[in-house]
């Protein structure tokens, strides 16, 4: 089980870190090597990384739940270990690169705290009101993407897709592999810094097809300066 846990933290912070904005990560990797490099960036990163964990796993520290800002300040410090050197290799989105800042974010994360999944109540198959999503913004079974949706690692295809309007990426679906986990296809929307207008970066739905969508719905929401309304 903690194996599993471990898997699912790491892909969590994959994701949710390879996500940022280039300007984010040039930020945090500098120009050259320790050169111009932001580190203020790096509590809006950490910010971003919390808000995705806490959303899906139960996190306790020393016994108790832990807070988003707890987490938030762990990640941050994790993220200020890293060395300049590897920090600007992140800006070339090299894949050994990244799995090695992933990795040592969720060690240094398990030092101090012990993670879980959170229980499955089984909300994907309800018809209504059902995964954070009122009954009007749920996904109709006749809806299909609309934009172009393309693995996401050319050589390693698979349950991980990204999504393009256009040269604009709208954002990221994949699934994980595990006990418990079949039916879920996680999503991201792709973060620009621009205001979210009450609408959520992450979530999970029980398709493929439900999750590009729902990554659509947002993102042409977001592009129209159109904000979520929620009546009840």
């Amino acid at each position: 089980m903690q194996d599993d846990i471990g898997t699912l933290l790491r892909s969590f912070l994959n994701n949710v870190l390879r996500r940022q904005t280039q300007r984010r990560i040039r930020d945090f990797g500098g120009y050259e090597i320790g050169k111009r490099r932001k580190l203020d960036v790096i509590d809006a990163i950490a910010g971003d990384a919390a808000d995705f964990l806490c959303t899906y796993l139960d996190i306790k520290a020393n016994g108790r739940p832990a807070t988003r800002e707890g987490v938030a300040f762990a990640i941050a410090q994790a993220l200020r270990n890293v060395s300049d050197e590897l920090a600007y290799r992140l800006t070339s989105r090299q894949d050994e690169a990244w799995s090695v800042v992933c990795e040592s974010v969720a060690v240094f994360l398990e030092g101090g705290m012990e993670f879980d999944r959170k229980p499955y109540d089984g909300s994907l198959t309800a018809r209504s009101d059902y995964n954070g999503w009122k009954s009007w913004e749920t996904i109709v079974n006749g809806e299909r993407p609309k934009g172009k949706w393309r693995h996401a690692w050319k050589e390693k295809p698979g349950d991980d897709f990204i999504g393009f309007d256009g040269d604009a990426c709208m954002g990221r679906i994949f699934r994980i592999d595990l006990t418990g986990f079949d039916e879920r296809w996680y999503w991201l929307v792709a973060a620009d810094g621009s205001p979210r207008l009450g609408w959520p970066a992450a979530g999970y739905e029980a398709s493929a097809r439900s999750a590009a969508c729902r990554v659509e719905r947002i993102y042409f929401a977001l592009v129209a300066g159109e904000g979520r309304v929620v009546i009840g």
